[in-house]
Order: C-alpha cells, then structure tokens, then sequence
C-alpha cells in the first residue's frame, strides 16, 4: 500500500484544530489522554486511518501477473528483431 506521510503540516494541523467544534475538541484531548499523546499527534493517526480505509487494497499479484506478460511479449519482440537483423546482416 502507499505510504501516507507521518505527519501533516504544522499549518494544516493548526487550521484542522480551529475548525473543530468543540464537542470534537472533548473528544480528542479525551482521546489522546488516555493514549498519552498529544491531540495532533492523535487526529494525525485518525486521518491517517481514515484514508487508508478509504483506499481500496493494491493488487500487487495482478500487477506482477501483468508486468510479467508485458516483458515477455518485450522480450519475444526483441528476439525476434535480434533474428531478423542477423538475418539480414548475413544476406547483405
């Protein structure tokens, strides 16, 4: 899966917290009372969470699978232009 970045910027972190309401705010500072962490630091983690969620999983077999079928059809029309230019080289 894609890796989300660790943390948000400072300034987008400070814009989230001023639009929260405050029942959110209770909740949070709650919340990361009982994690013993900071409240960015948790809603960080949450938003993370949440978008991980939101993406659908990465279907790493199919694209192995298809990136293999790609290199050999690469590799058969390498050889055969490699056939064909020796062919060639050796009728000239």
């Amino acid at each position: 899966m894609a890796q989300l970045p660790k943390n948000l910027d400072d300034a987008a972190m400070d814009r989230l917290m001023r639009g929260l309401s405050p029942d959110a705010l209770r909740a949070l500072h709650a919340v990361s009372e009982m994690r013993n962490r900071p409240p960015e630091d948790v809603l960080r983690d949450e938003i993370r969470r949440y978008i991980e969620d939101k993406l659908p999983p990465v279907d790493v077999e199919g694209i192995i699978h298809a990136m293999a079928d790609r290199f050999y059809q690469l590799g058969y029309f390498c050889g055969t232009a490699k056939r064909l230019l020796r062919e060639w080289n050796q009728h000239s």
